[in-house]
């Protein structure tokens, strides 16, 4: 009955967050080191591939991924589609983890689903220098505004 009650309330909470905002579940290739992207894991079960971006009606951009890092920052979009964002937060690489920016481009289209691909480039500063990972994802946005 517990486990019951604590999942309604889970589901209740999760499901009044996402009309406040979109939510974009974004998979693919990550460069978080000295070379190129690494390719995408297929079946996609390494969590490198994926990021969570939360956008709300502020076009405040809220990014949880392992790599390029956890972000806060904002998103200039334009009528056909394509943004812009930019922020700050926690770069993380495969050569360590540090303060740094961001700054993504990206494209979306709706129709049945809302499809969305991006390009985002973080530099940061950690104990072993400068870091500047990359990830290309695509992905689909659920709960659309």
């Amino acid at each position: 009955m517990i486990l019951l009650r604590s999942i309604l309330i889970l589901v209740c909470t999760i499901k009044s967050l996402a009309l406040l905002a979109d939510v974009a579940i974004h998979i693919g290739p990550v460069a978080g080191g000295g070379g190129g992207p690494n390719p995408a894991s297929i079946p996609p079960i390494n969590p490198l591939d994926y990021e969570v971006v939360w956008l709300t009606a502020a076009k405040s951009e809220f990014t949880f991924g392992v790599i390029p890092g956890l972000f806060y920052g904002k998103r200039l979009t334009f009528t056909n589609g394509t943004y812009f964002s930019s922020g700050l937060g926690a770069v993380i690489d495969f050569n360590g983890v540090g303060p740094g920016a961001y700054a993504a481009m990206g494209y979306e289209t709706c129709g049945l689903l809302c499809f969305n691909i991006e390009y985002k480039k973080a530099f940061g500063i950690s104990s072993s220098g400068l870091i500047q990972p990359y990830a290309i994802r695509a992905g689909i946005v659920l709960f659309k505004q």
